[in-house]
């Protein structure tokens, strides 16, 4: 989660396409070990897609999940 919220927010700061040099460097300035395997899968797999639609997409999943409270608390 570090490294997506990492990579999101060096997009809103205007780089289009942060590499894992500039996810590290984020991380790093506040303390964050870097798994460099890590963020490398997560940076090759994020290249060339566009994170908006992939947000937009993965929402559309969240919101067919139908669970509620109650049937939450009896799993748990």
């Amino acid at each position: 989660m570090r490294y997506i919220a990492a990579y999101l927010l060096l997009q809103i700061g205007g780089n289009s396409s942060p590499s894992a040099a500039d996810v590290s460097k984020v991380l790093g300035s506040v303390g964050v070990d870097v798994d460099d395997e890590r963020l490398s899968k997560l940076i090759s797999e994020l290249k060339g897609k566009d994170v908006s639609e992939l947000i937009a997409e993965g929402s559309s999943k969240l919101a067919s999940v139908r669970l509620s409270f109650s049937e939450f608390a009896t799993t748990c």
